[in-house]
Formats: structure tokens, sequence, C-alpha cells
């Protein structure tokens, strides 16, 4: 892992993730985004903030027409970047997007000046939405580094494979974002993995989900939070539309680390 450059990067640094949550409105992108400008004015973030968006932010799953609502991914993309750089802050989410092999749905993390610093293809698909169907799997885990922060990119799914975060935290990982549309009736399910997966691995995981009624039937649980290395809530949402912000500092992971290495006790060659 790569702690002797975080130590040296993130000395007395502190950053502030801002969570939106709300109900997405399926194949509605202008609607969806004018939500996403609302609860990001009330957020009121400030330089060099990170802005976390839910799964399929843009249009929910719209498998009517998701193709589409993947053609939109450059409109999407352009007033990602145009917010981001017009404010100042980072943002990340989730939205469809065509490739030679698809639709996939693709978590992109644009930084405060509005480019592109990473994207991760969702890789493990939920069969019981239909998702196997109308997406292509992703075929690699992706950190990023932003701001001399290790950052690891999960979707929904991904939560219930320890696998994939013990990956990303052992390239370097101190902050693992996460993009849902979890369902209410296992949102208790959503709230513990989380805590969970930052606690095993010792990092902070941010994660947003939607809430209401996602034009199926099916009601989407919120609940979003911020979870610290020890697996200690750090800030959360309810049920319903908001938004969050909190601050961690990336020094208090190192030292968790520190102070009870079990991390450095771990025996790979007896797991395989």
């Amino acid at each position: 892992m790569r702690n002797d450059r975080a130590k040296m990067a993130m000395k007395n640094r502190k950053f502030k993730i801002h969570i939106l949550q709300w109900t997405i409105q399926p194949g509605q992108v202008d609607r969806n985004l004018r939500k996403a400008e609302s609860l990001l004015d009330r957020s009121n973030p400030d330089k060099d903030d990170l802005i976390l968006l839910p799964e399929m932010f843009s249009s929910g799953f719209y498998y009517s027409d998701l193709k589409g609502m993947a053609g939109e991914s450059d409109r999407v993309l352009a007033w990602m970047s145009g917010l981001a750089s017009s404010r100042s802050v980072a943002m990340v989410g989730s939205l469809p997007m065509s490739d030679n092999r698809g639709v996939v749905n693709s978590m992109v993390m644009l930084d405060e000046e509005g480019r592109t610093v990473g994207s991760y293809d969702k890789v493990h698909l939920f069969p019981l939405a239909g998702e196997v169907e109308a997406f292509s799997e992703g075929t690699r885990l992706v950190a990023v580094d932003w701001k001399g922060l290790r950052v690891g990119l999960l979707i929904c799914f991904d939560l219930r494979f320890p696998e994939a975060a013990r990956k990303l935290c052992l390239e370097g990982a101190q902050l693992i974002l996460v993009s849902a549309q979890w369902p209410a009736a296992r949102v208790d399910h959503f709230r513990d993995l989380v805590r969970v997966r930052a606690m095993e691995n010792q990092l902070v995981v941010a994660a947003t989900n939607s809430c209401g009624e996602d034009g199926s039937g099916l009601v989407l649980g919120g609940r979003s939070l911020v979870t610290g290395p020890s697996g200690e809530v750090l800030g959360e949402l309810n049920e319903g539309e908001g938004a969050l912000a909190v601050e961690f500092d990336p020094e208090k992971t190192l030292k968790v680390r520190r102070d009870f290495p079990v991390l450095s006790l771990r025996r790979p060659e007896v797991y395989e």
C-alpha cells in the first residue's frame, strides 16, 4: 500500500463530501439535473469539496429507452463538467453510457476544473432487477488519485462483494465512494454493508442512495451515509430527499491503521 506517499500528501488536509439524495424521475434527464442543482445550492459547497450523486442519477433505470438515455451521456457529462468548474468542486456519479460492448453503468469522477479523472463500469450487475440483460458488465475495479487522496469507486450491488472493497484498499484507497439505488426493503443491509466495508478496510466510505418510488413500483430507501475507518457513522440522511455535508481527516484513517494494524496481519497465502 501507498501509506508513505499518502502521509506526506495529506498531512493537515481535511476533505468535505456533499451527498445528494433525491427521487430520480425515470427518463427525465433535465428534471433530474435541475433537482441535483437545487440540492447542491442547499448544500452550498466550498471550493475543492466533493459532490457525490446517486446511481443512474440522470435517468434512473429507464429500461424502455436505456439506449436513448445513454445517448444523453455527453450532455450530462458536459453538465457535470460545467457545474464542477463553475463551483470549483469535484463531482462523482453513475449514469448510463454506451461503448463498443453496449450500455454500461459508469461512475465518472471529475475534478474541480471539470476534467474527468477516472471512470468505473459496474462490475457486479444485479440479476433480480434485469441489469444482466440490459447492461454490459465492467471488467476491472478503479481507484483514482485526487488531491493526494486515493479514491476507490463502487456502485450499489458491489457492496455485497467484500473482495472489491479490499482490492481497492490494497491499492491504497483511503476513501471509497458508492453510488446506489438500494431498495427500502433492504436498506438496513445497505447501511450495514457500508459500515462493515469501512471497518474491515479501515477507510472512509461515502455512499449515496436514491429515495422514493422509482416508477416501477419499487421504493428506494435513502439513508445515504458517510462512515469512518472504525465503522462510526459520521453523517446520515433519512428516507427523504436531502443533502448531507461531512468533513473527514485522512490523517485519522492513518492513525486508526497505526493503532490497530489489522491490515498488516493479513495472510493472503492461506486465502486462496
